[in-house]
């Protein structure tokens, strides 16, 4: 098997002061990517912030003879976006490769009792700064054919109880790495867009206690994601749109299907028909994967041209 490198690729990695976000943008400098290293340096609830956590960094990867510089831009804002891709354009003059690992949980708790302010957090963070950075990198990216987009979702998308917030907002990053993947593979754009849950040992995981806190490094060092997110990030990344399980030394495909269904033809039918099919619409023996809302669509039984209605969402 060849060696994957980046030579010539210039990336963007943000929340890469530490943990799962320096990892990256290590490997990517180490396989010869320019790696501008993004932080604020605040904690992980979103409190503070320390210019010193990019640039030592940075400095660390240089150390190792990697080329990287420091950023201490927020993504939670769109002039800080584009002030963050404005720095990698004027350094680089380009941008190849976007790693969207910024994130911050502002807290959980039962619903009742969690704040606007909680909420706003985690999407500004979360959400709003994966969308900001995509949309500051998509036009020269198409306009050079070329791109390269790691999306940082998370288990929590699953379901985490009743603290809403932050999987709320990793749920916003799934939707738009199935959005910008289903745009990109629609125009024939060299854009591959895909995202990740990675689990690993992190700054959270120290709220669990030494002797967890010691078993997540020691099982699911922050290291052992990096190689999931690199192949992503390379020119041979295999997939667009998908979504990864990653973590402790394997990953595997997170998708979300349709099940085969009760498909009624009586448009007219009823409450008591809806719960008599239950089962069979509940089943998961058989499935699909849509890669579209209009393949969605189209497993209903009619005659509406579910096709013609992508020139309306591309």
């Amino acid at each position: 098997m060849s060696t994957l490198n980046f030579d010539g690729k210039v990336a963007i990695v943000t929340g890469a002061g530490g943990g799962l976000g320096k990892e990256y943008a290590s490997l990517l400098a180490a396989r010869g990517a320019k790696v501008l290293v993004n932080d604020l340096g605040g904690n992980f609830t979103g409190e503070g912030a320390d210019t010193d956590y990019a640039a030592a960094a940075a400095e660390e990867i240089r150390s190792k003879g990697g080329i990287a510089e420091a950023n201490t831009q927020s993504v939670a804002t769109s002039a800080s976006a584009k002030a963050i891709v404005a720095d990698a354009m004027q350094r680089w003059g380009r941008v190849d490769i976007l790693v969207n690992n910024a994130g911050i949980v502002s807290g959980g708790g039962p619903l009742e009792t969690l704040t606007d302010d909680q909420w706003d957090k985690d999407i500004s963070v979360a959400a709003s700064g994966t969308f900001y950075l995509c949309r500051e990198v998509w036009s020269q990216m198409k306009a050079n054919d070329y791109g390269r987009i790691v999306n940082v979702c998370s288990g929590s998308w699953f379901g985490m109880g009743s603290g809403v917030p932050y999987p709320a907002a990793k749920g916003a990053v799934w939707a738009i790495t199935r959005c910008l993947g289903s745009a990109s593979a629609a125009n024939g754009w060299n854009i591959r867009t895909n995202c990740i849950m990675p689990i690993a040992g992190s700054r959270m995981t120290e709220l669990m206690g030494p002797e967890i806190n010691a078993l997540m490094h020691r099982d699911f060092p922050p290291r052992s994601v990096a190689p999931v997110v690199a192949m992503l990030a390379h020119e041979d990344a295999p997939c667009n749109g998908e979504m990864f399980t990653v973590g402790g030394g394997g990953y595997a495909r997170v998708f979300a299907g349709v099940t085969a269904g009760y498909r009624a033809t009586d448009k007219d039918w009823t409450i008591e028909d809806a719960m008599a099919n239950f089962d069979q619409a509940f089943s998961t023996d058989q499935f699909e994967i849509p890669k579209d809302s209009m393949d969605d669509a189209g497993m209903y039984t009619s005659d509406v041209p579910w096709p013609l209605f992508r020139q309306f969402i591309a």
